[in-house]
């Protein structure tokens, strides 16, 4: 898969939203014990005991030499659920130590949560509460606490300069159609 989105805006991204946090200067783990990065390592027997997130096309390549906080690899497309315009390999990144990882280099997953991009029937771009697939409650979505303005903001830029990109844009417009087609209700941020 070719991305759009080099190293070099990956790294501008990051920076970017380096400390930007849901409330501002609050961390919100601190309000469920980071329940989002450590909940599938709660019980060791359980199958869902590794908290694995997929990297966007390109983002991987932050992370080549960093692994000491987190084990890399990769998928093929066929796998598992992927738009049609991605072939090839997704990489995956599964942190060894959970909630310690160096936030500096935390992937655009957890930069964004707990918001979603969503396309509307126009391809407008909005953010919405994360709520696909979760197996735990985050009091920031359940609570529906204020988020930052500056959170909101970086946010939203992010994923602007994101969908830019082909490739992520699709990603984004199937799970929004998805949502839709399931009539998931979501409410819309910005």
């Amino acid at each position: 898969m070719k991305c759009s989105i080099r190293k070099k805006d990956y790294i501008k991204i990051y920076n970017m939203t380096e400390k930007a946090s849901p409330l501002g200067e609050i961390n919100c783990g601190e309000l469920c014990n980071s329940i989002c990065c450590t909940v599938e390592n709660k019980d060791k027997e359980d199958t869902l005991s590794d908290m694995v997130l997929y990297l966007l096309p390109g983002e991987e390549k932050l992370l080549e030499n960093e692994s000491d906080w987190f084990e890399i690899y990769y998928e093929t497309t066929d796998e598992y659920e992927y738009p049609d315009s991605w072939d090839g390999e997704v990489y995956y990144i599964k942190c060894t130590n959970p909630p310690h990882c160096n936030r500096k280099l935390r992937p655009i997953q957890c930069r964004s949560f707990p918001l979603s991009p969503h396309l509307d029937k126009e391809n407008n771009l909005h953010l919405i509460y994360d709520e696909d697939d979760m197996t735990y409650k985050c009091p920031i979505i359940g609570d529906k606490i204020e988020l930052s303005e500056d959170f909101l903001k970086k946010t939203y830029k992010m994923w602007n300069i994101l969908t830019d990109d082909k490739l992520i844009f699709d990603l984004v417009k199937m799970d929004s159609l998805k949502r839709e087609k399931n009539k998931v209700d979501y409410k819309i941020l910005i």
